[in-house]
C-alpha cells in the first residue's frame, strides 16, 4: 500500500512562484500596471521590488500622481534607478528635493525629450545646468516659476537643446529679455514659447528676434508683460518701426502672416486697440485669443481682428469693461461663428441682453459662456434653453430621418444627447431672478421618446404615447443639461438637482425642483430648503442627500432606495430609509416637525460633503442604472 507524499506547496517551502518565470515574462505582465501600483507592489518582496523598479516600465514618471505619497528619497531612488529609460519627467509641484538629491536626479538623466519643473523652487542652479547639458535631445521643457532659471541658464539652453520645440519660462524672475535672445537665435524649430511675466520685452533686439521666430511659432503668450507697448507689438509684427504699409489694391498690409494658433496677451495694461487691428491680417490661423485684464481695448480693434480669423473658438476679454454688444455681434456675423466655442465676458458690463441672445443664437457650437457680474437679465438664460432645446431637437430630427430611411438599425446611445452641453455663469449678476435658475433645472427635467420606428414624442406627450408603443421599440433620452453657476443662495440647489439627473434621479430631481419653486414663491408651508439654508451646514442638504438615498436602500443600483436587482439588500428599519419620498411624507403628517434634522442625525460624522461627479454618472450609465433610458 504506497503511502501519500506530504503536499509540498510555495508557501510550506517559501519559494515565491514568480521566481520561476522568466524576467522577461514578468517585466512584460508588470508593464500593464499603472505607476502607483508599481511602487504598492515593490513592497511585496525583494524580486518584485527589483522587478517594479526596472527602469524598462519607466518610460514616463509623473510624479504629480503620488509625489505626495511618496518621500524625497524615494523618489530620488526610482529616478536614478530608471536612469536612461526615462524619457518624460514631470516633477511639477515637487518643492522638497534638496540640492543633493536634484543633484543625483541630473547625473542619472540622458535622454530626456519632455521635462516639467515647473514650481520646484528648492531644484539646485548647478543641478538644472547639469540636467540641461546632459540631455541635448530636449524637445519640450517647462521651467515656469522656476527660481534658479537664470540668463546662464538660458545660454546653456541655447548651446545645448537646439531641437527645442516647447519652452515655458513664465515667471522665473531670474530670467528677463537679455537671456531669452540666446534662445530665439539657437533654436531654430521653437513652435512653442511662452514668457508670460518676463522684464524687458520692449528691448528692440529681442523683439526683433521674436519677430523672425514668430513667423513658426504656433503659441505664444506674454501675460502680464506690463512693459510690452502698441509701438513693440508693431514691430513685433512688421519687422520695422515705420508704418505698416497697405496693399492699394486689396488694402490689406504687407505683412507676412504668422501661423500663430494661441495668442496671450492678458494683463499688458499698456496695449489699446491699435494692435489689434495691426493683427488683424497676420494671425489668420488665430483659435486662441486671450486679451483679459486690458480696460483700454475698444470695439474697433475687436471689429477689425474678428472677420479675418476665421478659426477662432476661444475669446477672453475678461476684465475688458469698455466692450459692448458690437464685439459680440462681430463674432456673430463673422465666419467664425460657425465654430466658436468658449467665450468669457466677464466684467464686461456694457454687455446687453441683445448682444449676448445674438450670439447665443447664431452660435452653434458654443459650449461655455462666462457672463458673471454683468448687466444681463432672465431673458439671455430663457434664449438659452430655447437655443438648446432647438439643437436637441436637430440632432433627434437627424437620427429620426436616418431610422426613416433604414441607415441606423440600433437606438443612440445615450452619451449622443447625456451630458452637459451648455456651461453658463451668470453668478453676481443683479438683474437675474430666481426664475432663471428654476427655468435651467426644468430644461434639465426634460426628456424625449425616441421610437424606430414612428416620429419623435416630445415630453409632454409620453402618457399618451406609452399606451400604443411597444416599450422595446422606445428609447427615453434626457435633452441634454445646462449647467449653471448662479447665485450663491442657488448654486448648492441647481448642482444637487444637476446630480441626481446625471445619475438618472428624475423623480428626486423633480421633487426637489419643486421644493425649491414653493421656496422660493414664499410659500411658508415648505420648511424643506430653508431649513436647508439657515441651517449651520447648509452643504449636507444637497452634497450628502445622494449617498444618504443610495445608503437608505442598500446601496441598490437603479436608483433612490435601491429597489433595482443588484441591490444589496432591503433595510427593513423604516426610520433608516431616508429617500426624498418618505421625508415629504413625514413632513406632511406632521408640518411643523423640523424635516431636515431626521436627514442630519442619519448623516456620517464627516463634515465634508458627499458629491457626485460626472464621472460616477458615466459609471452609473455604464452600468445601466440610467433611469428611464434604455443603454445600448
Amino acid at each position: 500500500m504506497s503511502t501519500l507524499e506530504p503536499l509540498v506547496t510555495a508557501q510550506s517551502t517559501g519559494v515565491d512562484p514568480t521566481d520561476a518565470l522568466p524576467r522577461e515574462l514578468l517585466l512584460r505582465i508588470f508593464s500593464y500596471l499603472n505607476s502607483f501600483d508599481l511602487l504598492r507592489l515593490s513592497a511585496v518582496s525583494r524580486s518584485w521590488y527589483d522587478i517594479c523598479y526596472d527602469g524598462s516600465l519607466w518610460h514616463t514618471i509623473d510624479a504629480t500622481q503620488y509625489y505626495t505619497r511618496l518621500s524625497s528619497s524615494q523618489l530620488t531612488r526610482l529616478i536614478t534607478r530608471s536612469g536612461n529609460y526615462v524619457k518624460d519627467l514631470n516633477l511639477r509641484g515637487c518643492i522638497y528635493l534638496d540640492i543633493f538629491e536634484s543633484l543625483g536626479i541630473a547625473k542619472s538623466l540622458s535622454n530626456l525629450l519632455f521635462i516639467s519643473l515647473e514650481g520646484s523652487r528648492k531644484f539646485d542652479h548647478n543641478a538644472l545646468t547639469q540636467l540641461i547639458k546632459n540631455n541635448g535631445s530636449l524637445t519640450h521643457a517647462d521651467f515656469s516659476s522656476l527660481m534658479t532659471l537664470t540668463n546662464a541658464s538660458c545660454f546653456t539652453i541655447s548651446s545645448s537643446c537646439p531641437n527645442l520645440v516647447s519652452l515655458d519660462v513664465s515667471w522665473c524672475p531670474y530670467c528677463d529679455a537679455n537671456g531669452l535672445i540666446d534662445i530665439l537665435r539657437s533654436c531654430k524649430v521653437l513652435r512653442d514659447l511662452r514668457i508670460s511675466g518676463c522684464k524687458g520685452v520692449e528691448d528692440e533686439t529681442f523683439i526683433g528676434e521674436l519677430h523672425h521666430t514668430a513667423r513658426h511659432l504656433r503659441r505664444l503668450s506674454m501675460a502680464s508683460c506690463t512693459s510690452l507697448t502698441d509701438e513693440s507689438m508693431r514691430l513685433l509684427i512688421s519687422g520695422a518701426r515705420d508704418r505698416i504699409l497697405v496693399d492699394p489694391v486689396t488694402r490689406r498690409p504687407n505683412i507676412v502672416p504668422t501661423k500663430i494658433q494661441y495668442l496671450n496677451l492678458s494683463y499688458c495694461i499698456l496695449l489699446t486697440s491699435q494692435t489689434l487691428s495691426d493683427l488683424a491680417y497676420v494671425v489668420p490661423d488665430l483659435c486662441e485669443f486671450e486679451l483679459s485684464g486690458i480696460p483700454a481695448v475698444l470695439d474697433d480693434g475687436f471689429n477689425a481682428l474678428i472677420p479675418n480669423t476665421p478659426n477662432l473658438t476661444y475669446l477672453d476679454c475678461e476684465e475688458c469693461s469698455q466692450l459692448s454688444d458690437s464685439t459680440l455681434n462681430a463674432i456673430a456675423m463673422a465666419e467664425c461663428g460657425k465654430v466658436f466655442r468658449h467665450g468669457h465676458f466677464s466684467f464686461c458690463e456694457n454687455l446687453t441682453d441683445d448682444g449676448v441672445s445674438n450670439l447665443l443664437k447664431s452660435c452653434p457650437a458654443l459650449k461655455n459662456l462666462e457672463l458673471d457680474n454683468t448687466r444681463v437679465t432672465d431673458e439671455v438664460v430663457n434664449v438659452a434653453v430655447q437655443v438648446t432645446r432647438e439643437q436637441v431637437g436637430k440632432v433627434l430630427g437627424t437620427l429620426q430621418r436616418l431610422v426613416d430611411r433604414g441607415e441606423y438599425g440600433v437606438p443612440p446611445r445615450a452619451e449622443d444627447l447625456t451630458g452637459v452641453i451648455l456651461r453658463l455663469a451668470t453668478y453676481d449678476c443683479p438683474n437675474l431672478t430666481w426664475q432663471s435658475t428654476l427655468g435651467i433645472m426644468r430644461r434639465n427635467e426634460e426628456r424625449v421618446l425616441f421610437n424606430l420606428r414612428r416620429p419623435v414624442a416630445s415630453s409632454a406627450d409620453l402618457t399618451d404615447a406609452r399606451d400604443h408603443i411597444s416599450q422595446s421599440d422606445t428609447v427615453l433620452f434626457p435633452t441634454g443639461f445646462i449647467q449653471l453657476k448662479c447665485a450663491y443662495d442657488h448654486q448648492k440647489i441647481i448642482d444637487g438637482h444637476l446630480q441626481f439627473l446625471l445619475m438618472g434621479e428624475f423623480d428626486t430631481a423633480i421633487q426637489l425642483e419643486r421644493e425649491f419653486a414653493e421656496y422660493c414663491s414664499g410659500d411658508p408651508d415648505y420648511e424643506f430648503l430653508r431649513y436647508a439654508q439657515d441651517a449651520v451646514r447648509p452643504n449636507l442638504l444637497v452634497g450628502n442627500l445622494p449617498a444618504l438615498l443610495n445608503r437608505g436602500g442598500g446601496g441598490g443600483s437603479n436608483g433612490v432606495g435601491g429597489n433595482g436587482p443588484a441591490a444589496g439588500g432591503q433595510n427593513n428599519n423604516a426610520s433608516n430609509n431616508f429617500t426624498l419620498g418618505n421625508i415629504m411624507r413625514s413632513r406632511r403628517r406632521n408640518r411643523r416637525g423640523p424635516i431636515l434634522s431626521q436627514v442630519m442625525e442619519s448623516l456620517p460624522g464627516d463634515d465634508d460633503a458627499v458629491g457626485i461627479d460626472e464621472g460616477t454618472a458615466v459609471q452609473h450609465r455604464r452600468r445601466g442604472s440610467f433611469a428611464g433610458c434604455a443603454i445600448m
